[in-house]
């Protein structure tokens, strides 16, 4: 692993003055009896438009949420094998929600349906790894795929990586080398949001934003450390915990207009994918189902309504 991390390492550095958009978010993988749960709370500051994508490619079936909007792909594959990432690339942040409202505008008066400019060129990568069968090739794809335009290299951010019997966390940006740490085996909960926790310079390293970072990262650990079922693992994130919105791991309305727009599950033993949009933030546009004829899914797909919480308590849908 350690040679594979110093063969990219030249290439990583090529892009560290490459500016990305701001992904915050709350990712964990969480340690039960019978599995582990992959879980994430995506926050944007637009009303994010998603889908469920079920395929098989390179002979490998997988199951993704994807943001029509911008390509941002997250997922498993039927080996067991899931991903979750969050931003480390702080600047710009406000970039991509201004450009999907720009692009949707476009579309509105064109009335025109063709692929628009996308913004989450990581979606991309992310789908790539999970085509392959081991955790070792998902790893590597993970750091070293150049991406369609084949000048950006890895997928940036805090990224877990799972099957149901191993965790690793990969900590990379275009201005640091990968990071790449395997869970201990007695350790049941990682979680993580927006700041580096190798590379201290990596991410939120100051004022407010770097405060929530930190808040919803350690109300997340504390409160995951009591679930029992997979289920349990988001809706202890859904919960609120403090008054201010911006500090919790499920972001409602705030004064730097980002929120939690949905939330996805992976149960890796189970290989079921479970997606809640937010009632306010999110839309869920459909499933797409391009499995061939007769061929038995080894992945299961459930899709849930969320409710917003005000003050404490949840509003009915």
């Amino acid at each position: 692993m350690k040679n594979l991390v110093r063969s990219i390492l030249n290439e990583v550095y090529q892009q560290q003055n490459k500016p990305d958009l701001i992904k915050e978010c709350t990712i964990a993988a969480v340690r039960l009896d019978d599995t582990v749960v992959l879980a994430k709370n995506r926050d944007r500051g637009y009303k994010a438009r998603v889908e469920i994508i079920h395929e098989i490619v390179n002979n490998v079936e997988m199951v993704y949420w994807r943001d029509i909007d911008t390509d941002w792909s997250e997922g498993m594959n039927e080996f067991g094998i899931g991903i979750v990432n969050s931003s480390l690339m702080v600047a710009q942040d406000e970039k991509e929600g201004k450009g999907v409202e720009k692009e949707r505008k476009v579309d509105d008066k064109t009335k025109d349906k063709t692929e628009k400019k996308r913004f989450a060129a990581d979606g991309g990568k992310i789908r790539k790894a999970l085509t392959y069968k081991t955790l070792p090739k998902v790893i590597k794809s993970i750091i070293s795929y150049r991406g369609e335009d084949k000048k950006d290299v890895g997928l940036k951010g805090e990224t877990i990586v799972s099957n149901n019997e191993n965790i690793y966390i990969v900590e990379m940006t275009a201005k640091h080398s990968p990071i790449i740490k395997k869970l201990k085996s007695d350790s049941k909960i990682v979680v993580r949001t927006n700041h580096g926790i190798y590379q201290k310079s990596a991410g939120y390293t100051r004022g407010r934003k770097r405060k929530s970072s930190v808040t919803r990262m350690e109300l997340a650990k504390k409160h995951l450390e009591s679930v029992k079922k997979d289920i349990d693992v988001i809706d202890a994130m859904k919960k609120k915990y403090k008054k201010d919105p911006f500090l919790n791991p499920y972001r409602t309305k705030n004064m730097y207009h980002m929120q939690t727009t949905g939330q996805i599950m992976m149960n890796l033993d189970k290989k079921l994918v479970v997606v809640r949009m937010d009632n306010d933030m999110g839309e869920f546009v459909g499933i797409q189902t391009k499995l061939p004829k007769d061929y038995k899914a080894k992945i299961k797909i459930r899709v849930e309504g969320e409710k917003t919480h005000d003050k404490g308590k949840k509003l009915p849908t």
